[in-house]
């Protein structure tokens, strides 16, 4: 117990002595952020708490992805990257600890959608046919890995749908395609989806038979 008390001042101290340092301007708050998750973490090995480690691991990324984009990457936003790539292969560990298909959903598309904030920042022009091909792509990969041995293919064709869309997207962009073109597509698209239900719907009756 004495061993507790004295960890949690010698946090309180620490926590102290980089508050004043803030007031003094000497530290910003983002950098007293990333040390004090230095010191809970550091505390965790006295006090093996699952508390600290936790609470410094939350502050040690919150407070690395403000200062990787404050140094690294001054003129580039990379926060929403970062945080939903973090995010991202949160949720694919929780998969591969659980073997559950909708973390790796949420994974791939959380990856996928923190590529395209990232891309919006560097690239110029109008990129929004590039979410769905980032889309395609990760739908397509928890196809690969996993549900393809279940034999379930209706990531496959999603995945195909979006790589169509995302061409046409891009198609548009670079030709002006008129209005009446667009008009046909979308029937199209329509009655492409009614087609892919109705054949996964056949499919599970017939394997139910």
């Amino acid at each position: 117990m004495k061993r507790n008390y004295y960890s949690f001042g010698l946090l309180l101290i620490f926590a102290g002595i980089l508050i004043l340092l803030l007031n003094l301007r000497v530290l910003s708050f983002d950098m007293l952020l990333f040390l004090l998750s230095i010191g809970l973490m550091t505390i965790y090995f006295i006090q093996k708490h699952i508390g600290y480690i936790i609470s410094g691991l939350i502050l040690f990324a919150i407070s690395s992805i403000s200062l990787i984009n404050e140094y690294i990457f001054p003129n580039i936003n990379i926060k929403g990257f970062l945080f939903l790539w973090i995010f991202g292969i949160v949720s694919l560990v929780l998969y591969l600890r659980q073997n559950n298909k909708i973390f790796l959903i949420i994974g791939l598309i959380l990856s996928a959608f923190g590529t395209y904030d990232l891309v919006k920042e560097i690239a110029f022009g109008n990129v929004s046919w590039v979410l769905y091909l980032l889309f395609s792509i990760a739908f397509y990969m928890a196809y690969i890995i996993d549900y393809r041995k279940s034999g379930i293919e209706w990531p496959k064709y999603l995945a195909s749908i979006l790589l169509v869309i995302s061409f046409i997207l891009l198609l548009s962009f670079g030709t002006m395609v008129e209005f009446k073109f667009w008009k046909f597509i979308s029937y199209l698209i329509s009655l492409l989806l009614i087609g892919i239900g109705i054949r996964i719907i056949y499919n599970i009756i017939r394997l139910r038979r």
